[in-house]
């Protein structure tokens, strides 16, 4: 017995059940003292003297029962355990399965666990049986769903189904004469049965693993696609997906801090506070004491064009400013086509897609006019130019093409003489933008930083690099 109650522990501390040497010890002479005849009174006593958490409870009952098979006390919840109910179909009646249940319980406790579970004297999972042998599905060097069969392949050797299957096919063989060629043979079949649908169990078990661990994965790989995949050729459904990328640039735009100059560290001297100070070294002011420097808090205002000529992205560049509002404290949108209105109130209003809806619908400027950049600024200079200030960063979303109207640059200027910084966002390459209707040749002298984004990855990359 002791050497099955050591068994016993050093199972524990394979399934994460910690119980040293001194608490073995203490069971052991609790055990010499209570006695084994009582299993219900042997399973008490270990778990007083081994158990320490409440969360190794329902572990340690489980071990106890897989590992201590005990003629009446081999079914689970009242259910029939495979065995009884394949022995019953063989016409045998109840006492005599209860006297073959009652034999092979005793050869059951010399089995390994896999041989012990095929047999089928109780209900287990597959999860009581790697518990049983200290074992855990390890997933984490999977590359491919193809590999699932080595896989489980490799798992069942670890469990020993080979042996165990030869191990039941002996013990058969060897209880034949007592038990009954034709009971032997049903109990074998039932056997064979038990550890086939174990081996399905391993199969699905390692599948489900696999696809737990690559969920992440896949789901990485979807972010990858939206990252990198033009914004013009989005679906619906991509771009639904994509709002939640846009809520973690805008949550990252939000964190940038703008970067003091050394120099700078300190905030003003504050001579109250340095003069208190010196009152303890006789006036002389050996600590200089400074006011506290006020973080730095960006202010934005966008300029989004909504013309037809950037629909798909125009939408795209609305679901980020719509973002952006509800990130930050201090920012005003607006957006233009012909004429420039602000959307402030409706993106504080609305929801996104009903936001969008109503700036489509012409809620806020007529979408039915040609782009008239030149325009737009001019009224943006006109009317709005108080929403600029010193700590405010620009940002304009559009492909600058003003169908030959007048550009009006000084009015770009005179944002760019009042803002921080003024970024564009431009959803084409560099080349066109010196022919055609496009302004950006007179607008670039105003524009702190012009920047390419045709995609996802491209907006991250230049709000990694933004320093507001």
């Amino acid at each position: 017995m002791l050497d099955q109650i050591q068994e016993f522990v050093a199972l524990l501390r394979k399934n994460g059940v910690p119980a040293s040497t001194a608490e073995l010890l203490d069971a052991l002479r609790a055990l010499t003292l209570t006695g084994l005849a009582d299993p219900q009174l042997v399973r008490a006593t270990l778990s007083a003297c081994l158990v320490k958490r409440p969360e190794d409870e329902s572990r340690f009952h489980d071990l106890f029962s897989l590992f201590f098979f005990r003629a009446g006390t081999l079914l689970v919840d009242g259910e029939e355990a495979p065995l009884v109910a394949a022995l019953r179909q063989a016409g045998l009646s109840d006492d005599q399965i209860e006297q073959v249940i009652a034999r092979l319980a005793t050869e059951a406790a010399r089995l390994d666990p896999t041989a012990r579970l095929g047999l089928g004297l109780r209900r287990v999972g597959l999860d009581l049986l790697l518990r049983l042998s200290g074992l855990r599905i390890d997933v984490s060097r999977m590359q491919s769903p193809l590999q699932i069969g080595y896989f489980t392949q490799g798992l069942l050797d670890q469990l020993g189904f080979r042996q165990a299957d030869s191990e039941l096919r002996s013990l058969m063989a060897r209880m034949a004469p007592e038990l009954g060629e034709d009971v032997a043979q049903t109990v074998l079949r039932q056997a064979e049965q038990n550890l086939w649908q174990l081996r399905g169990a391993v199969r699905g078990e390692v599948q489900r693993s696999f696809e737990k661990q690559n969920l992440r994965f896949a789901e990485e790989q979807t972010r990858d696609l939206l990252l990198h995949k033009s914004i013009s050729q989005l679906s619906a459904t991509e771009l639904a997906q994509l709002r939640h990328e846009v809520r973690r640039l805008a949550d990252k735009l939000k964190t940038q801090r703008r970067e003091k100059p050394q120099k700078l560290r300190h905030g003003r001297l504050d001579m109250r506070r340095t003069l208190r100070a010196a009152l303890a070294t006789g006036g002389v002011p050996f600590q200089l004491r400074y006011r506290t420097r006020r973080p730095h808090k960006p202010r934005l205002c966008i300029l989004c064009d909504i013309s037809d000529s950037v629909r798909q992205v125009a939408r795209f560049t609305l679901q980020l400013a719509y973002t952006l509002q509800e990130r930050f404290a201090k920012v005003r949108s607006f957006v233009f086509v012909s004429d420039l209105g602000e959307a402030t109130p409706l993106f504080e209003q609305c929801e996104i897609e009903r936001a969008v809806e109503k700036v489509y619908s012409g809620a806020v400027v007529s979408v039915a006019a040609n782009s008239n950049y030149g325009r737009a600024f001019r009224q943006f200079v006109e009317h709005h130019l108080e929403a600029v200030t010193s700590r405010t960063t620009v940002i304009i979303l559009g492909d600058g093409r003003s169908n030959y109207f007048p550009p009006e640059a000084w009015a770009l200027g005179r944002v760019k003489a009042r803002a921080r910084h003024v970024l564009w966002l431009h959803p084409e390459q560099p080349s066109s933008w010196m022919f055609g209707d496009s302004a950006m040749k007179d607008y670039l002298p105003y524009i702190t930083r012009a920047e390419v984004v045709t995609n996802l990855a491209s907006l991250k990359r230049v709000i990694d690099e933004l320093v507001l």
